[in-house]
């Protein structure tokens, strides 16, 4: 089982790269520096300090510990770097698309610097992300390797950036590499009438480390 989950992963995350590619290059982008791998140990370790105390984060945060092989490939270096970096280990929801290979392929977190402003974000299917997000919530669980900064913050700002991508406020993380996970829940507009909406749960959350 384990070895088909890792075979699962690496054709997901050269899929989510693909998809993200279109959706990820309007607006005036800040450069990021090209990142280096970083200590799964450390980083493993700052993550579960910053989710300490929330119930959510903290179940997201193990489900990925308990996957050591997605920890590392979430801290290799980043797919893309001008302007959206996309998580490397992508999400699978209980809405998500595959079958026995892909598994429930879903989506995948990404931080943008757009006009010099560090966010981040996530995209995904069914459909496009609804504009009335109540009763879900999506959230990132962050820790800075750079200066030991964390936090959990909201992704609630819809086509904010860039299109197709829903965001947090801009964040002051600091200068140097940061490690997120994104978990919870997201509304999905599949069809023209108001009730034509599906409701995707992240069971196991996606995972990356990118340059602020």
């Amino acid at each position: 089982m384990k070895q088909r989950f890792t075979v699962r992963r690496r054709i997901a995350v050269a899929l989510t790269s693909a998809a993200a590619a279109t959706a990820l290059f309007t607006g005036t982008a800040a450069a990021a520096p090209a990142a280096q791998p970083a200590d799964p140990g450390a980083a493993a370790s700052g993550l579960r300090a910053a989710a300490a105390g929330n119930a959510d984060a903290e179940a997201a945060i193990e489900r990925l510990i308990a996957s050591p092989q997605d920890v590392a490939k979430g801290l290799g270096k980043p797919v893309l770097t001008l302007p959206g970096q996309i998580f490397p280990v992508p999400a699978y929801s209980d809405t998500g698309q595959g079958g026995e290979v892909l598994g429930q392929l879903y989506g995948s977190g990404v931080a943008t610097n757009m006009n010099n402003e560090f966010r981040f974000g996530f995209f995904g299917g069914p459909g496009s992300i609804a504009d009335n997000q109540t009763g879900a919530e999506l959230n990132v669980v962050w820790y800075s390797l750079a200066n030991g900064t964390s936090g959990i913050t909201r992704l609630d700002q819809n086509n904010k950036v860039v299109p197709t991508v829903i965001s947090t406020a801009p964040l002051n993380v600091g200068k140097g590499m940061v490690v997120g996970a994104v978990y919870g829940s997201l509304w999905h507009k599949v069809g023209p009438k108001p009730e034509d909406v599906v409701k995707s749960t992240i069971w196991m959350p996606s995972m990356g480390m990118v340059m602020s």
